[in-house]
């Protein structure tokens, strides 16, 4: 791993402890009932986006899938929420974006999707993952995709050289490179390094939202590791980063946004009505027996620009483990549920299907 010189100075811009703080006030949850999403190869469930439906009216739901690099998906909407049997499936014309876990959408109709950026279980990189693509409005069953290969996983290629003079920013820096140097450590170990890479927490994106009211782009990226240590010295609570893209030419950053997620990263992002939504997770993967429930969240978009910490509201902290898709409608919330892919004992059923949940959006909650 890659470490500039000015490594220590970065070190004194730790996120000043004069950051003010805003809290919003809780909803009370609910019990929930999971459905089934779908059929493979749609399986693995990781990010989703509202569009207009390609080729007719109405409104439908992209839905990408971690395991597929060369398609989407995408789900028509009805008055109970998705319709499982309107699956149709998009062939991505271009380069192959590996573990799809982030989609946005830009003014013009076109869908932004991002590969997580993150590295295997062991540790190792992989450059497929390491990319973002700019898909054309979908239609018919293929769209065209340009596809950008990100740089390496540095404070120079991440947030530019010389570092930016902001204190989020040089905090955000040295966490990201002490997460990465501690994966470059297990990944030298080998197949032996499942249990050291995943508390390494190295860089992995899970979450995409754009916020422009305008034709002009404001996208964030959500990471789900690694955490930025609380400015206040509080243990297990924290902070977990939003970074600004500055433009659709390069995966590269000039601002940040610490969100106090009760020690959750970010699993993914939805906006609505001025209004960003987050499913937190564990910034770790989970073993087979572990059952941590993910928080559904939200919170103005306008405090993004502001240099505070965001405390956003809990909505509802009932989410299954798995939860790693989101859209907000007028009246409901759609939450999609990660699967597992099919084996290749039958290569045409999923393992474990992936699902959904529709929630009714709290009267507090209503745009």
């Amino acid at each position: 791993m890659k470490t500039t010189a000015n490594a220590a100075s970065r070190r004194t811009g730790a996120i000043c402890s004069a950051i003010a703080m805003f809290a919003m006030t809780p909803v009370t949850a609910q019990t929930l009932a999971p459905q089934t999403l779908g059929s493979a190869p749609l399986c693995e469930a990781s990010a989703a986006l509202l569009i207009d439906c390609p080729g007719t009216a109405g409104r439908c739901l992209v839905v990408g899938d971690n395991e597929e690099e060369a398609s989407l998906f995408w789900f028509r909407l009805g008055d109970k929420g998705i319709d499982p049997t309107s699956q149709r499936q998009v062939a991505l014309k271009g380069s192959k974006l590996g573990d799809i876990e982030a989609l946005t959408g830009l003014a013009d109709g076109k869908i932004v999707a991002f590969g997580s950026h993150s590295r295997d279980s062991v540790c190792t990189p992989q450059k497929k993952r390491q990319r973002f693509g700019v898909i054309d409005r979908l239609t018919g069953k293929s769209a065209n995709v340009a596809v950008t290969q990100s740089g390496p996983i540095d404070c120079d290629s991440v947030f530019g050289k010389p570092l930016p003079d902001q204190p989020l920013i040089r905090s955000a820096c040295q966490a990201i490179e002490a997460a990465e140097d501690a994966a470059e450590k297990a990944a030298k170990q080998g197949a032996k390094a499942k249990k050291e890479c995943n508390q390494a927490h190295a860089y992995n994106a899970e979450g995409a939202v754009n916020v422009s009211r305008t034709e002009a782009l404001d996208i964030w990226i959500g990471l789900r590791a690694p955490l930025l240590p609380h400015p206040a010295g509080k243990k297990g609570v924290d902070l977990a980063m939003l970074l600004h893209l500055r433009g659709l030419d390069a995966y590269a950053f000039d601002r940040v946004a610490a969100l106090d997620l009760g020690g959750f990263g970010v699993r993914e992002l939805s906006y609505a009505d001025g209004w960003v939504w987050v499913i937190a997770g564990p910034p770790h993967d989970l073993g087979r027996k572990d059952e941590v429930r993910s928080k559904l969240m939200r919170f103005r978009s306008d405090l993004l620009g502001a240099d505070k910490i965001i405390v956003p509201e809990t909505v509802r902290s009932d989410l299954p483990s798995s939860s790693e898709g989101l859209a907000v409608l007028a009246d409901k919330i759609l939450v999609l549920i990660d699967g597992s892919k099919a084996t290749k004992e039958q290569p045409d059923q999923c393992a474990t299907p992936a699902g959904f949940v529709v929630l009714p959006r709290p009267a507090s909650a209503m745009p």
